[in-house]
C-alpha cells in the first residue's frame, strides 16, 4: 500500500504530497533523513512547502533503494531525472 507524505503546517493547513513508486526496498534507514534534507534544501531555495515536501519524498524514496544511511542521497541531476520519470 502506497502512502503519500502527509504535511501539516503550524497554521493548521494540511495536504498530502504525491509519493514515488519504489521498485525494490533495500534498506529503510535514511528515508527520514532524505525527506528532511530534500524538504529543507527546497525551502532554502525558495520553493513552496508543497514543492519542498515533494522533493523530500523523492529523496526519501531514493534513499530506501540502497543500503546505508546516506549512500542513496542523489546528485541534483539524478534527483531531477528521478522526479521527472516518476
Amino acid at each position: 500500500m502506497r502512502r503519500d507524505p502527509f504535511v501539516k503546517t503550524s497554521e493548521g493547513e494540511t495536504f498530502e504530497s504525491p509519493g514515488f513508486k519504489v521498485e525494490h526496498v533495500v534498506d529503510t534507514v535514511g528515508a527520514g533523513d532524505g525527506f528532511a534534507v530534500g524538504t529543507i534544501s527546497a525551502l532554502l531555495e525558495g520553493k513552496s512547502l508543497k514543492e519542498a515536501a515533494h522533493r523530500g519524498a523523492a529523496i526519501g524514496a531514493l534513499a530506501i533503494m540502497v543500503a546505508g544511511d546516506n549512500e542513496g542521497l542523489p546528485t541534483r541531476d539524478k534527483l531531477e531525472s528521478f522526479m521527472d520519470n516518476n
